[in-house]
């Protein structure tokens, strides 16, 4: 073993509880994993902190680099004056008033306040709003709000500065250790209108700005690029806006410094770009701000995630290979599938139904010819004896159907959804004309628990749900038709053509993406309008770029003036619905079960990440998609959302066998690992082809493999910070995250980390028959050899890669936990252990298991 630099070493007690936090050593004394990056003893406060004793003043930024006053623009300034400070427990309070009654986009609130909070040691929080009438802001029940401290942090990572009395209102917030200005307003403009708010940073040349979606695009976000946050049905074009929001960005500075900014804040807006400036145009509720001081990169995500709440612990079989296909004519067509990955010798864990079981589309029922009870529940009882799971798909709306149970249930209880005359909203999706569950109303939660109690035991003994549509969609918008009121009969609502109302204002857009109707999207522009004081939620006077085309807000959605429990507006709460959705969702079957659940949802907020897991929803057959799905998956890291991937092959399109063996080398890695496809499309399953299914076996035994090694990290993710454990937030990582001072990886994103320490380097070029791979500092081995492949790193080597092959490489200084393979994962966990020690320059390596019986709540090792 002495002349041997990884070495495989194996556990033939499979009975055996290998803890967390258990490190197996080989050759040396255990090393740590710390970070390279030097953090250093920070000053607390703002001018001398001591426990619970804040002394804070405000001085105009002098002493910042001159970068900050090359970067001022001339022609802009703040629209508010400081005409008052005023100290309080954990910082300040500035009473800021206009400078003019007019912005650009309506008139301007008169008196705002900004407080100014010390909360942690590495967290700060801003807050601008109105003092004098309450604004939407998110509630805490849909997202939590952290509690203020009672005292100032001792040790705080940063500092501030802002406006004294009577200048023009500014905040800087500065990093301590280095005096780098992480976010500053200093010579930008902040306007603060009803339906328009706008606020703007200066930002360093060649920044690194990572997250801000959903969208496709590269990982890191370019300059001069516009980001629109409104959750959105559409099919995946890239640069638009998609069906998740998420206004979180990290900010990565040479040679390694990191930082989070969150605005807590579910409106629409635009966020965009410039050469040295960020800025936020949103067309409602607050500024609400907290930054993240990291230092690494990773310590960003966790401080982020201890705001939103720590990502779901998924159940360990929803880590398997999962099948979906829409288009299923019926039951023994699904059978046939996995009967064929049998005969194939594929490792399937879970089949997936979509909406083709259902009667007429209908939520929480079975189509009684192709789809019948005793048939479905049959399949179901077989598969569970093999191992296996079904999940089945779940969309929001119900159908207006009189003696359908959960439509009539869903009347009695008064939980839908209203229009602005008090009216139940009426939308048209899947089944037809729907009605809409108001997931902020506590009442859906009962109804919504007892609909899918009563299917689960009626019906289908299902083990997963699936999410979908739920930005909310909805087919129509051009037309508006009539509500209905609680005990109208669906028979007076039978001709929907009687209830049609015009309701068009401006030209239909003539070139939508694809994905959205030709007939009825209305294109909207931002009109300027300094005297604006009506509220107009159908047409605000800023036009966001929904769509990239700036469609009509309601475009493809729910009106903007339906109203949900408590009188709140579609427009102010939209983006939240797949969110708390997935919240209500996850509580219900967590309680039916009494197991962890898995949920898959389209639409998703911060935080969803606690609840629920993601797909990147309805992408194409392309190379171009394979390579975005990286990105992709990299970016839900940040945003709490570990657990997620995207439909290997492709959901639109016909892929070609050279695709579908490539797709399913990088696939079988994704965190959340499917193959799904759409309806009319030819079969794509992995055994179509005989070299994809070679493939697929070689590669899906690799990941049930190291099942062990992604359970341990999904653990780490889930689990409280702790002083005693290194931050752990992602499951897959971008290179910077293990590498913050080797500025090559800032660019990378077609490469990705699992953990720490197994590096995965596919090819996503069509015709390609090699990869060119980054191997940061350290020493890298071949995973198939375990021979050395980089001794030192920092290098760039092009690595022949046949079709069939996939370059992954172990790091140096890691211990990977890895368990035999089988065929799913309630064979492959009886299966022995083995740890793959993989030794650093210096002999060491280090590593950790987490061992349950993976699926308790309480997940006691």
């Amino acid at each position: 073993m002495a002349s041997t630099p990884i070495t495989e070493l194996t556990n033939t007690n499979n009975n055996a509880s290998l803890l967390e936090g258990e490190h197996w050593t080989a050759m040396r004394p255990v090393l740590d994993e710390t970070s390279a990056m030097p953090k250093g003893k920070l000053d607390a406060g703002c001018i001398g902190i001591h426990e619970c004793e804040h002394e804070s003043k405000c001085r105009c930024l002098k002493a910042i680099s001159d970068g900050i006053h090359r970067n001022r623009q001339s022609d802009s300034g703040s629209t508010y004056t400081v005409s008052s400070i005023t100290s309080t427990t954990l910082g300040l309070k500035l009473a800021l008033s206009s400078n003019t009654s007019k912005s650009e986009f309506g008139r301007n609130i008169p008196s705002l306040v900004a407080e100014f909070s010390f909360e942690t040691n590495d967290r700060f929080h801003v807050k601008i709003y109105d003092p004098n009438n309450a604004r939407w802001e998110v509630p805490a029940s849909a997202s939590p709000i952290p509690t203020p401290p009672s005292c100032p942090p001792v040790n705080p990572q940063y500092k501030y500065e802002c406006a004294n009395i009577g200048e023009p209102f500014f905040f800087t917030i500065i990093r301590r250790s280095n005096s780098e200005v992480v976010f500053s307003t200093l010579g930008t403009k902040m306007q603060f209108a009803e339906q328009y708010l706008e606020l703007s940073t200066i930002l360093p040349t060649n920044y690194n700005i990572y997250g801000l979606g959903e969208h496709i695009r590269s990982f890191r976000v370019p300059p001069h690029t516009l980001l629109t946050l409104w959750n959105l049905d559409i099919a995946t074009p890239s640069h638009v806006n998609l069906y998740g929001s998420h206004p979180f960005y990290l900010d990565l500075r040479p040679p390694g410094y990191a930082h989070g900014v969150f605005l807590r804040n579910c409106n629409g807006m635009d966020v965009k770009t410039d050469t040295n400036l960020l800025t936020y145009k949103i067309i409602g509720g607050i500024l609400d701000f907290y930054f993240m001081l990291g230092p690494e990169p990773e310590a960003v995500v966790q401080q982020y995630h201890e705001i939103i709440g720590r990502p779901h612990m998924p159940p360990y079989w929803s880590l398997g290979w999962h099948q979906g296909r829409y288009g299923f004519q019926n039951i023994k067509d699904v059978e046939g599938v996995t009967k064929l990955y049998s005969e194939n010798q594929i490792p399937l864990e879970a089949v997936w139904s979509d909406i083709d079981h259902m009667d007429d589309y209908k939520n929480f029922t079975l189509e009684y010819n192709n789809y019948s009870a005793p048939e479905v529940q049959n399949f179901v009882e077989h598969l569970h004896r093999r191992g296996m799971r079904y999940v089945v798909i779940l969309d929001p709306a119900i159908k207006i159907d009189h003696g359908y149970e959960p439509y009539d249930d869903g009347l009695k209880q008064g939980i839908y959804i209203k229009d602005k005359n008090g009216k139940i909203y009426v939308g048209r999706v899947w089944p037809g004309l729907s009605v809409y569950p108001d997931f902020l109303n506590p009442a859906t939660f009962p109804y919504w628990q007892k609909q899918i109690a009563k299917f689960r035991t009626k019906l289908v003994d299902f083990d997963g749900l699936w999410l979908d549509m739920n930005e909310p969609s909805n087919f129509t918008n051009r037309i508006c038709i009539d509500g209905i009121d609680d005990g109208d009969h669906p028979d007076s609502i039978h001709n929907p053509h009687e209830h049609v109302q015009d309701s068009s204002e401006n030209c239909p857009i003539t070139n939508p993406p694809k994905g959205l109707p030709q007939d009825g999207d209305m294109l909207r522009e931002s009109t300027p309008d300094p005297n604006h004081t009506e509220f107009t939620p159908d047409n605000p006077p800023y036009a966001i770029n929904n769509a990239g085309c700036k469609a009509a807000l309601s475009t493809k959605a729910v009106v903007m003036t339906a109203v949900h429990h408590g009188g709140i507006l579609e427009y102010n709460c939209k983006n939240l619905y797949g969110h708390v959705q997935g919240m209500v969702t996850q509580k219900a079957l967590e309680n039916i079960t009494g197991k962890r659940t898995f949920i898959l949802s389209r639409s998703t907020w911060p935080g969803s990440g606690a609840y629920v897991a993601h797909w990147t929803g309805d992408n194409h057959a392309t190379f171009d998609d394979m390579y975005y799905s990286i990105p992709g998956m990299l970016s839900f890291q940040l945003f709490g959302i570990p657990h997620v991937g995207s439909d290997v092959f492709g959901f639109d399109g016909e892929p070609t066998e050279e695709l579908c063996s490539r797709w399913m080398e990088v696939g079988a890695f994704y965190p959340f690992a499917r193959n799904h496809f759409g309806k009319g499309k030819p079969p794509q399953e992995p055994y179509v082809w005989s070299s994809v299914a070679a493939i697929a076996r070689k590669v899906l035994a690799i990941r049930y493999s190291i099942l062990p090694y992604y359970y341990t990290l999904f653990y780490k993710a889930h689990r409280p910070i702790s002083p005693s454990n290194a931050p752990a937030a992602t499951v897959v990582r971008p290179l910077f995250f293990e590498f913050p001072t080797d500025p090559k990886t800032y660019d990378i994103d077609q490469q990705f980390l699992i953990g720490s320490g197994l590096l995965i380097s596919p090819v996503l070029k069509q015709g390609a028959t090699s990869v060119s791979t980054y191997f940061p500092a350290g020493k890298w081995y071949d995973w198939y050899s375990h021979e050395v492949v980089s001794s030192a790193g920092g290098e760039t080597k092009e690595l022949p890669t046949p079709r069939g092959h996939i370059q992954i490489h172990v790091r140096g200084g890691i211990v990977i936990p890895l368990q035999g393979q089988a065929l799913n994962t309630t064979e492959s966990r009886k299966k022995n252990f083995s740890l793959l020690i993989a030794l650093d320059a210096a002999g060491n390596a280090i590593g950790d298991l987490f061992l349950d019986d993976g699926e308790s709540i309480s997940m006691n090792p």
